[in-house]
């Protein structure tokens, strides 16, 4: 009698277990778990984000014995050198990275899948010794300082602290009628744009024009940009 009590009870237990199991199956559509890829391949610096047209670049870090076979951007351009790669996305929304391993017997296997949400960069407003577009600069200071910055942070406290490096510049000086353009390298107004300005009169235009800039190993363009002259006003006792 136990033992008819006892096979009965287990017959209940697995009708508990399976009939829930099949009811699901039948009217649900099947489920099926994808598995991960799994490696010791991973990229330095870990982001998910690209900027649209520009470059980044990511250290393949790996072990000694790990070999890379190919290397697929779908949605953009992908330069390897060593164990560098620079991506450049060039479709909008998201890319993909695939990495495949050379393993023993020359079989190769997928061993990074790595999706990249795309997005616009919007363009850094540039200004002038923290003064910017369709403002007012003392003479005395574009002449000290006569710096161009581009902030990498939209934040105006970082507005001249942090910034994308300046390759070079333009800039239109409009004095009494007459314009002068002149060009330098770097960040800063060549000696002979601060002496030109040094010279101008209350009132007149700096316009900053075709200022590249890097981000990367891009160059791009920053907007042009003007500032207004002012002649500092020194007061006698």
């Amino acid at each position: 009698m136990d033992r008819l009590r006892k096979i009965l009870d287990r017959f209940l237990l697995a009708a508990i277990i399976f009939i829930p199991v099949l009811v699901f199956s039948q009217n649900r559509d099947t489920v099926f778990n994808v598995k991960a890829v799994s490696s010791g391949i991973k990229l330095v610096p870990e982001t998910d984000i690209l900027y649209k047209d520009i470059s980044k670049k990511f250290k393949i870090i790996k072990s000694a014995t790990t070999k890379i076979d190919t290397i697929i951007f779908e949605g953009g351009t992908v330069r390897i050198k060593d164990s560098i790669i620079v991506l450049k996305a060039t479709k909008s929304k998201t890319v993909l990275l695939k990495i495949y391993e050379k393993q023993t017997g020359g079989k190769s296997v997928l061993a990074l899948v790595k999706e990249f949400q795309v997005i616009k960069k919007i363009d850094p407003l540039p200004n002038l010794d923290g003064v910017g577009n369709d403002s007012a600069i003392h003479r005395i200071r574009a002449v000290d300082m006569g710096y161009l910055y581009l902030p990498s942070n939209p934040d105006p406290l970082f507005k001249t602290k942090s910034s994308y490096k300046v390759v070079s510049f333009n800039v239109q000086i409009v004095n009494n009628g007459n314009m002068d353009t002149l060009t330098t390298t770097g960040n800063r107004m060549s000696f002979k744009m601060r002496d030109a300005i040094d010279k101008m009169q209350d009132g007149n235009v700096l316009q900053f024009n075709n200022i590249r800039y890097q981000i990367e190993s891009d160059t791009l363009i920053a907007p042009p940009f003007r500032v207004y002259l002012i002649n500092d006003s020194i007061t006698k006792f």
